[in-house]
């Protein structure tokens, strides 16, 4: 439990001391930020950059998985399944009559 919790909140220091070690360990660290990076600007450009969509992002870097695989859950079940719905979000065209499923 002791460990969960050190690294659990101290998780930017050990990932700090892992990046500039330049060992495996480093690579993996920066892969995972790099992914947390750019899956929580994806959040906020698809959210519409508004306070939502920030708080969303943040909540994407700090949590990872926990909150990011709900989101996309429900961004999946919100789009019925359509890609370009599902990754546009805001920013994608109004469905039209042949599209619409039913």
């Amino acid at each position: 439990m002791a460990a969960i919790l050190w690294q659990g909140l101290f998780w930017p220091a050990i990932a700090v001391h892992d990046l500039m070690a330049l060992g495996w360990r480093a690579q993996f660290d920066f892969d995972f930020i790099v992914h947390l990076l750019l899956l929580a600007t994806w959040v906020v450009w698809r959210e519409g950059a508004d306070g939502r969509a920030y708080v969303f992002g943040v909540l994407s870097v700090v949590m990872g998985g926990m909150f990011s695989f709900p989101y996309l859950l429900y961004a999946i079940y919100k789009a019925h399944g359509d890609p370009r719905a599902l990754l546009l979000g805001v920013h994608a065209p109004a469905p039209t009559p042949a599209r619409v499923q039913a």
